[in-house]
């Protein structure tokens, strides 16, 4: 009998941050479009410019999710679709813009290739929608990336009218070797089993630290990852959102006690958690989308990771432990 209250409140905790963690993966999933930034052993690189032009500048981004092309002013830019047709222009002033009826417009929506647009016809005259006045068109594009698991690799190239003048971009998609994930696990065992002991020695653990530690980290990757992808891919705010909440939750948590708090920072805790499984394959990843050495987001991730768990077993601990008003209660 003494124990059953401890076991049940421990169920309704882990029940309740499997619900949480649950809802965070729905919600952070982003639509299977061509252009989602994600870790990958894949990445596309640029051999050569022939002939080479200095007034364009060109880059792969996202390790072969998309190309970018920037021209300076005075200079007319027009890329070509997968059947030599327009499909996008940079004009001469800066103002860039997408041909409706490139076929490539709607395959590019998707890794996959497979949407159309009944509208499209590589052989009709040109028609221009204004995207911006940047100077600076970025898209995905299937040439550079694997279409079939098969491959490991190929040639690849990308035509472009420089001025009116034909420009062949040649690269490279290149299969890299995975890191291994050991050094990043032995890390993450390391801070749990530090954290976990050094946490078990107040009477009752709640883990409300470990939480604050792990939402600050998950923001930290979520604002990498959000300002890493160009504006032209669209920029997704849900996961800084989303650990913006988990953070708040571990403050509220601060202000709260007995089972108040330990909800509080089950939420933050399952939040982060929700967060992190999106971002984890970084630790078994050759190539990492963020601004910096990938060693860096690695070493974020599996912090953060560390926190989380340290944050649910402390919380699974204290939440087993009879809090010291009910000692003082059956005492009286």
């Amino acid at each position: 009998m003494t124990n059953a209250r401890p076991a049940s409140g421990i169920l309704r905790c882990v029940l309740a941050m499997a619900g949480v963690v649950a809802f965070t993966l729905i919600v952070s999933a982003q639509p299977a479009g061509a252009s989602n930034l994600t870790a990958t052993n894949s990445r596309s690189v640029i051999l050569s410019i022939e002939p080479t032009d200095p007034a364009v500048m060109l880059g792969v981004i996202g390790g072969d999710v998309a190309l970018r092309v920037r021209a300076e002013p005075g200079h007319e830019v027009i890329v070509l679709g997968y059947e030599m047709e327009p499909y996008l222009r940079i004009s001469a002033d800066g103002a860039t813009s997408v041909n409706r009826r490139s076929p490539a417009r709607a395959l590019n929506e998707t890794r996959t290739g497979t949407r159309t647009d009944s509208a499209a016809d590589s052989t009709a005259a040109p028609e221009w929608i204004s995207l911006d006045g940047s100077g600076e068109v970025v898209w995905h594009d299937h040439r550079i990336h694997s279409m079939t698991p098969a491959d490991d690799g190929h040639e690849w190239t990308v035509a472009l009218l420089i001025d009116g003048r034909r420009v062949d971009v040649n690269g490279e998609l290149r299969l890299e070797p995975a890191p291994s994930p050991v050094p990043w696990l032995a890390l993450i065992v390391g801070l749990v089993m530090f954290g976990v002991l050094l946490g078990c020695r107040r009477s009752q653990p709640d883990g409300t630290i470990a939480a604050i530690t792990g939402s600050l980290l998950s923001i930290a990757m979520a604002v990498i990852v959000v300002l890493d992808t160009p504006a032209q891919l669209g920029r997704q705010p849900l996961p800084i959102l989303l650990t913006g909440v988990a953070y708040l939750c571990s403050m509220v948590a601060l202000l709260l006690t007995g089972r108040g708090r330990r909800i509080a920072v089950a939420a933050s805790l399952a939040l982060s958690a929700g967060f992190l499984t999106t971002v984890a394959k970084n630790l078994v990843s050759a190539y990492v989308p963020m601004i910096g050495p990938a060693v860096a987001a690695r070493a974020i991730v599996a912090t953060a990771i560390a926190a989380v768990i340290i944050g649910v077993v402390l919380l699974i601990i204290g939440s087993g432990r009879p809090s010291a008003q009910a000692d003082e209660s059956r005492l009286s």
